[in-house]
């Protein structure tokens, strides 16, 4: 069997530059893990960020709806309660206007010496 041999410097001097890059490895992917982490925690927040939102335009958009429709139905039923029958103003108007035509007529009747200026 071989002997062992006596560690010289420059082997424990690469053992130890092998124990940097190993440990720096270590390192570089727990920063990597916590990186991940953190994005996911990004993610999600955002995410729910998102669900708030959709949420909150869902209900002003139900609400706006709503006012839509209610004003919509008042306006509506002002419309239907709205008389249509005749104007009273304009039957007094026809009815003024009639005695006018008589007035007229029976004047025009007794300049011209009609019937009604008998």
């Amino acid at each position: 069997m071989a002997q062992p041999r006596e560690r010289s410097n420059e082997d424990r001097a690469v053992e130890a530059a092998i124990a940097r890059v190993l440990d720096a490895e270590r390192a570089a992917r727990a920063a990597v893990e916590a990186s991940q982490r953190d994005a996911e925690s990004i993610r999600a927040d955002a995410r729910a960020r998102e669900r708030r939102i959709a949420e909150r335009a869902a209900t002003r958009i139900a609400a706006l709806r709503t006012g839509t429709a209610e004003r919509r139905a008042a306006r509506l039923a002002a419309i239907e309660a709205e008389t249509v029958g005749p104007d009273p103003q304009a039957a007094q108007d026809e009815a003024a206007g009639a005695r006018l035509a008589s007035a007229v007529a029976q004047l025009a009747d007794e300049l011209i010496g009609g019937e009604a200026a008998e």
